[in-house]
């Protein structure tokens, strides 16, 4: 409705009383004239072919008094008007004639909540506009919660927000929005600080001594060794849920257990006061709105928190809808944020804590053997997998034997905590193992090993005579692989930060197409390949020969291997 053809509104007489509909009230905006006797009209006017109609709604008392008491009753009848009568271009006609509005309004005036949210979303439907994503934003109303108010809220019509809230009313909000948040800021910091304090101290300080008096008394002590070089690892393990977990002698990390552990059958009860406003079954869009915004860049079920002078890390036990309740575990404090690092959360972890073997003679020395014996088991039992590029599991101690490389390393990754392990024999130095980051792993450069001919035994050399043949690369995006006379492609492929890859078997006809193009040919077919790769209905996913675990010449090998079995 235009100001420039708006009516003449005339002035209410003196036994009424005008109640409009919006906080900013207009000369053409919808009002109700209240009598005396509590009665009233709803009057509208709507521009159409040059001329206003003018609409009036009989109210009840009942109808008047919800009106006046609830923003979001006002919002609705005035979203009806506008979307059932209201024409915003003359040569168009009511979507419905006013005497349905006006059952419509009875039922928004004199129905429950539920109603009025199921109305105004099957109606919002029907608007084209942007989103509002709180409804308090646009009225000061405590609904009762239903099973479709998030999407209520989600479908609230663009635009309605400035007509509902003046400037100085979106201003008043946006600073108690902004008081809110510093405070609630203010005391997390404080609630968190102790624990800040105790970061990278020794044991003995009095801030450590007073971050152990926090979590209580008579904790279960645990230690042992990390990793070759050895590091020291002391935990102290609370009933409360609380951990703190030293290397060397000095605090790495604070833990809370939240969910229930063997030393904490409650879990960490005291959320509340560590987190204030923060209850055990908080989802993650409440942890967030208590902690602040992530780290720019750090969003998902493990996001990190600058708090005070540390990192606070929220673990949740499985990829869940971020307003389901209940599925926080852990809350990690570190003195450093551990996003390219490893979380010393995951020391513990049941897939690959135990695989590094020590002999019984010095606490430091390494049980090569054993230790390799322990990764293998790792690998079969898919707790581990092999990173195929670095040196063989079985091929260690050979090449070790043999002198021929001064630095013989294998890379693992463990499925469940998905840090990555580095085991290397040297040939003038004690044997190392770590626990690496991704990151990490990007930052070593394996050593090329010697032909095969060199250092293995004539079994292996005949495996090694086995395996496919690379014979042509671009160097990032495809290899090629020859198997007696058969040809096999390895696609990569990614889309935004996940990358993937397509093992496949070429066909006569794309094989006749590489004879006749060459390279050129294999590029195009690695673009066609990545086009689809993410799609449900990926044509190349049926010939994906890819195994978890397996390399690539591997999934070839038991693939030729189960298509000559077919065959007899």
């Amino acid at each position: 409705m235009s100001r420039k053809r708006a009516p003449q509104v005339p002035e209410p007489g003196r036994d009424v009383r005008r109640l409009w509909l919006l906080p900013g009230p207009g000369e053409d905006e919808p009002f109700i004239d209240v009598r005396k006797d509590g009665h009233g009209t709803l009057n509208v006017w709507v521009a159409r072919d040059g001329r206003h109609d003018h609409f009036c709604f009989a109210m009840t008392a009942q109808h008047i008094a919800v009106a006046e008491r609830s923003a979001l009753r006002r919002w609705a009848v005035f979203a009806i008007l506008f979307g059932e009568l209201a024409v915003f271009h003359p040569d168009a006609a009511p979507a419905r004639p006013p005497g349905k509005c006006q059952r419509v309004i009875d039922t928004i005036l004199g129905g429950t909540d539920s109603e009025v949210e199921q109305y105004l979303t099957m109606m919002n439907k029907r608007f084209l506009g942007g989103i509002r994503d709180s409804l308090a934003l646009l009225c000061e109303a405590d609904l009762t919660r239903s099973r479709d108010r998030v999407a209520f809220e989600k479908r609230l019509w663009f635009g309605v927000e400035s007509l509902i809230i003046n400037d100085a009313e979106r201003a008043r909000r946006a600073q108690e929005t902004q008081s809110r948040a510093a405070a609630r800021a203010t005391a997390v910091r404080q609630a968190f600080e102790p624990y800040n304090d105790a970061l990278l101290m020794a044991e003995r300080d009095d801030v450590v001594q007073r971050a152990i008096e926090l979590l209580g008394s008579n904790p279960v002590i645990s230690e042992f060794e990390v990793g070759a070089p050895a590091h020291h690892d002391r935990y102290l393990t609370f009933a409360s849920g609380g951990e703190i977990m030293l290397r060397d002698g000095t605090v790495t990390a604070i833990l809370f257990h939240v969910q229930p552990t063997e030393a904490a059958p409650r879990g960490f009860t005291g959320i509340s006061t560590l987190i204030p406003g923060l209850s055990r079954d908080a989802s993650r869009s409440q942890v967030e709105e208590a902690l602040g915004e992530p780290i720019v860049g750090r969003t998902g079920p493990n996001a990190a928190h600058s708090v005070g002078g540390g990192f606070v890390k929220l673990f949740y036990d499985r990829w869940a809808n971020k307003d389901a309740p209940g599925h926080l575990k852990l809350i990690q404090m570190t003195a450093e944020d551990t996003y390219a690092r490893t979380d010393p959360a995951d020391e513990r972890c049941p897939g690959c804590a135990g695989v590094l073997t020590r002999t019984t003679s010095a606490s430091d020395g390494v049980d090569v053997y054993a230790t390799i014996t322990a990764l293998h088991d790792g690998v079969a039992a898919g707790r581990l997998r092999q990173a195929h590029n670095w040196v063989a599991l079985d091929d260690m101690l050979r090449l070790h034997d043999s002198g021929l490389m001064e630095h013989i390393e294998a890379q693992l990754g463990c499925t469940i905590c998905h840090r990555h392990i580095c085991f290397a024999l040297h040939r003038d130095a004690d044997p190392t193992f770590e626990y690496v980051s991704l990151n990490d792993t990007y930052r070593r450069t394996p050593e090329q090993v010697p032909p095969v001919e060199l250092w293995g035994d004539a079994a292996r050399i005949a495996r090694e005579a086995e395996r496919p043949e690379r014979i042509a690369t671009d160097g990032s995006t495809w290899v090629l692989f020859s198997k007696g006379k058969h040809l096999f492609m390895n696609a990569r492929c990614w889309y935004s930060a996940v990358e993937g890859s397509r093992l496949i078997r070429l066909k006569a006809a794309e094989v006749r197409q590489y004879e006749r193009d060459g390279e050129a040919y294999l590029s195009r077919l690695q673009e066609t390949i990545n086009r689809t790769w993410t799609s449900n209905d990926d044509p190349w996913r049926s010939r994906d020969l890819t195994r978890s675990g397996m390399s690539d010449e591997e999934a070839i090998k038991a693939s030729l291997t189960a298509a000559q079995e077919e065959q007899t």
